[in-house]
């Protein structure tokens, strides 16, 4: 998890990650099944770790716009966000994994807009958010802003430059005439 993470989940090939953990490929084969078997290990890993906490920032208590903010400091300045986020890589390259780690990569965006429509309709019921569009599309929305801050921090662009542009797109859920 942590070598496609941090370098890339298509630029970890099966043979360095079988040097690095001092495993041969026939174990790894017989372990997992076969790489695809591996990368949607890994992505279950990942999602268990660390998507898990942007579901806690989102059933945090603290209400609507401190969710918004702790969403901004997890995308801007976690450091679980340095390398970016795994799950975005791989999305990023679908079609470049396996039928059982495409079925995962799928799943996860599901999950993710639903628990964003959750969110936002429990936001919505507290009267904390009015949203003047449909919250399906404020969840994609949402999930987008998200997925693309992840993308600038993987790619080096500066915490308070991520945070300063993220904040700014979440600013359409906050506006006054929410």
């Amino acid at each position: 998890m942590q070598a496609y993470w941090h370098e890339g989940p298509t630029e970890v090939s099966i043979n360095a990650l079988c040097a690095r953990s001092g495993v041969s490929k026939p174990s790894l084969y017989r372990a997992f099944g076969g790489e695809d078997g591996l990368t949607r290990a890994a992505l279950t890993a990942y999602s268990q770790q660390v998507l898990a906490e942007v579901l806690a920032i989102l059933d945090a208590p603290d209400g609507f716009d401190a969710a918004l903010e702790g969403l901004v400091h997890y995308a801007s300045e976690s450091p679980l966000s340095d390398p970016g986020c795994l799950f975005v890589k791989m999305r990023a390259a679908r079609e470049r994994f396996g039928p059982q780690t495409q079925d995962l990569i799928d799943a996860l965006g599901e999950g993710a807009i639903a628990a964003y429509v959750a969110f936002l309709d429990a936001a919505r019921a507290r009267g904390e958010w009015a949203g003047r569009v449909p919250t399906d599309l404020a969840a994609r929305y949402l999930a987008a802003q998200i997925e693309a801050a992840l993308a600038r921090r993987a790619a080096g662009v500066p915490p308070d430059e991520v945070r300063a542009v993220l904040s700014l797109a979440l600013s359409v859920l906050t506006a006054p005439d929410r």
